[in-house]
């Protein structure tokens, strides 16, 4: 199996700086990591939460040893936001700062997931876009209780409104996801919500699936800017792809060393010379064997 990816991020059209954070690497063979952050907070105070959250994320995971990782997904979380409020409290200007945090965790052909706040991991299989994070804001609250309609929650005044993120209070509690077992045909969407407040999850759902991870980042980009890039925009499509050895049917090529050439050799050269009869017979031409492997990735 193999795993392709892309993120990428954008201030957007109305926000002066991007207080986004993201990630996307492969940490060791088979191991990968992809972080979302959206940041908020005073000046500057946004930025440095959500650069902090990916670096704390970064340093726990790469400690992972096996066994089940989301308890160590929890003890990360846990240290972000503990080292995050902390941090808030140095100075005025980083007071109250705090930040989404979103996290996938891939691992020998496993999915983990640990979420907090309104960023959003989705997962798309054949033609089923399914969210997999629920958001931690009042809006969704209202939503679920049947308050307030899907329409009414797109566009709520009080959309940004978060009951839970990381380093604001002083616990936190993530939402785990997991094991999900990959089987080769899946693709996952990471997004912070300057991209879900300008497209609908159906036409996320159609580029992620007829375009490649990084034609599908930057298409997602172009069009929530071109419809106002009110906020911070992050991306990153994580597909993972079968991929397999064709080894076909092993073919067989002649090979003629040197004493074979030089047998038949003598023999045209003694009929050339007036049919001289050869009595020993020519040896065969060794065959060799070859073996032909296409690897297909």
């Amino acid at each position: 199996m193999e795993i392709q990816f892309f993120g990428d991020t954008h201030r957007g059209k109305v926000r002066k700086k991007n207080e986004d954070c993201f990630l996307a690497e492969e940490l060791s063979p088979g191991n990968y990591l992809f972080i979302v952050a959206d940041g908020m907070g005073g000046h500057l105070a946004g930025e440095v939460a959500s650069s902090m959250a990916c670096k704390i994320v970064r340093e726990e995971l790469a400690r992972d040893t096996g066994g089940n990782p989301l308890p160590l997904l929890l003890s990360a979380f846990e240290r972000a936001n503990e080292e995050i409020f902390k941090a808030g409290k140095k100075a005025s200007s980083t007071v109250g700062m705090g930040t989404t945090l979103t996290v996938l965790y891939i691992r020998d052909r496993t999915a983990f997931i640990a979420h907090v706040g309104d960023s959003r991991v989705y997962l798309l299989r054949g033609d089923t876009l399914l969210k997999l994070t629920k958001d931690h804001s009042l809006v969704e609250k209202l939503l679920m209780d049947g308050s307030i309609s899907p329409e009414e929650a797109r566009n709520h005044p009080k959309k940004n409104i978060l009951y839970e993120s990381v380093g604001v209070l002083g616990e936190v509690h993530p939402q785990l996801v997991g094991p999900i077992h990959l089987k080769g045909d899946e693709t996952f969407i990471l997004c912070s919500d300057g991209l879900t407040i300008h497209l609908a999850d159906e036409e996320i759902k159609k580029i992620a699936r007829d375009f490649s991870p990084r034609e599908a980042v930057k298409k997602l980009l172009t069009l929530a800017n071109e419809r106002g890039g009110k906020d911070n925009i992050t991306v990153i499509v994580v597909s993972a792809v079968n991929s397999g050895e064709d080894t076909g049917k092993r073919k067989v090529e002649p090979f003629i060393d040197i004493l074979s050439l030089v047998l038949v050799l003598s023999i045209l050269l003694a009929l050339l010379l007036g049919g001289l009869l050869v009595e020993k017979k020519a040896e065969k031409s060794i065959v060799k064997s070859h073996s032909i492997e296409t690897r297909l990735k």
